[in-house]
Formats: C-alpha cells, sequence, structure tokens
C-alpha cells in the first residue's frame, strides 16, 4: 500500500518531521510518500493561511505523479479536505478529523493542544463542522508560533504538557489531542505520564487512511 503524505505548509523541515512519524505510524508494508505543498505559506496559522494552503494541498493531490491507495492532508485546518475527496480517485484523510473521530472512540470528551494562537477559534469551528462542537471540552494554544515550536522542540513538549495537565484537570477532557502537523511525534513523549490519552493526528490519520484503502472505499465529502 502507498499512502500520500501533503504538508500544507511549504517548509521542508517539517515535511521530513511529519514523513517520519507517518511512517512509524504505518503498518508493515505501507510505503509513504511525503510531499510538501507546491506553494502558499511557511506556517499555517490562521484563516488566511489555511485558504491558500487548501488550494496547494489541492494541486499536490491531484498532480502528484504515480498511483497512490489513499492521501493524508497533514495540517490540522484540514485545507482542501472537501475538494480534494470530490476530485480524487481514492480516500482523502484530513488529521484533524482522523484525530477528532479517533479520540471519540476513546472517550466522552476530547482537548486540542496547539502551539498557534491563532488556530484556536478556527479549530472550534471545524469541529463543530464536523459535528463534534459537543465533545470538544476546550482548545488551548502555546504562545509561540509553528515554526518556533519546531526549532525548540524540548520546549514545545514541556508546554504542551502543562496543557494537556490544564485540559484533564481544569477542562475535564478525556482525551488530549496535538493540534498540528508540527507535533509530529511529540505523543510519544508526552503520553509518558499524561493523565489522560494523548493523540498524534498523523499517525492517526495513517492508520485511517490505512483502513478506508484496504475496505476499498473512498471517502465521500
Amino acid at each position: 500500500m502507498k499512502i500520500l503524505v501533503v504538508n500544507s505548509n511549504t517548509t521542508r523541515a517539517v515535511t521530513d518531521t511529519i514523513a517520519a512519524e507517518a511512517q512509524l505510524a504505518a503498518s508493515p508494508g505501507t510505503e509513504i510518500v511525503a510531499v510538501t505543498a507546491p506553494f502558499g505559506p511557511a506556517a499555517i496559522q490562521g484563516r488566511t493561511d489555511a485558504v491558500i494552503a487548501a488550494h496547494a494541498t489541492l494541486e499536490a493531490i491531484i498532480r502528484h505523479p504515480g498511483p497512490v491507495d489513499a492521501a493524508v492532508i497533514a495540517c490540522f485546518s484540514d485545507p482542501g479536505l472537501m475538494a480534494a475527496r470530490d476530485a480524487a480517485g481514492f480516500p482523502v484523510v484530513g488529521i484533524a478529523e482522523a484525530s477528532m473521530l479517533t479520540a471519540c472512540m476513546l472517550g466522552a470528551r476530547f482537548a486540542v493542544v496547539t502551539v498557534a494562537p491563532g488556530t484556536v477559534r478556527p479549530i472550534h469551528e471545524l469541529a463543530a463542522a464536523y459535528g463534534l462542537a459537543q465533545r470538544l471540552a476546550s482548545v488551548r494554544a502555546l504562545d509561540v508560533g509553528v515554526l518556533e515550536s519546531h526549532a525548540d522542540r524540548e520546549g514545545t513538549v514541556r508546554g504542551l504538557k502543562g496543557l494537556i495537565e490544564r485540559a484533564a484537570s481544569e477542562d475535564r477532557a478525556d482525551v488530549a489531542i496535538l493540534g498540528g502537523a508540527v507535533t509530529a511525534g511529540m505523543a510519544r513523549q508526552l503520553s509518558a505520564g499524561s493523565p489522560i490519552p494523548v493523540l498524534d493526528g498523523v499517525a492517526c490519520a495513517v492508520r485511517q487512511a490505512e483502513l478506508l484503502a484496504g475496505l476499498g472505499r473512498k471517502a465521500r465529502s
């Protein structure tokens, strides 16, 4: 099985991080093909960035040479997800939708912890669009930004650990989701000692893409 993973921003170092985590999450025999958005913002930190990234993500998916069995949009805005589902001849999975749906199978309410304050309201809106507003306990964000968090991964892990603890104790969340592809791989560190399960969106999306491809089903918008 071959899964195309699209980093919706143009920062290749983030693509490398995403690719490594996607391959770790994939089942034996699954090949991950990771690509970077052909144009757009270096980091997606608000609505304007997400709109531009949606176009770039769609281009990356529909113009990718060679056959794939499924695609993953590795950006927590899920930019271009519905359009990509219409255009592609294979399942397309967004990391936000995948992780939120997975969280709903692990607990009654989930929290999203992220790195960019400008994404807090859009994440609430996205959960509502997916019919999950009542399951969303909270969205908490560090005040650092995407590229800064990628440059200081250890500092980001420490900051997210505090947000997860507050989401569990103050917001009564049963599950925490790492809200951003830039946090790929951090769930393994954060799960140790966490009061609640911690989900990595890239890992959730890869596994769900494998499931849909294996069932021979195309996700519908």
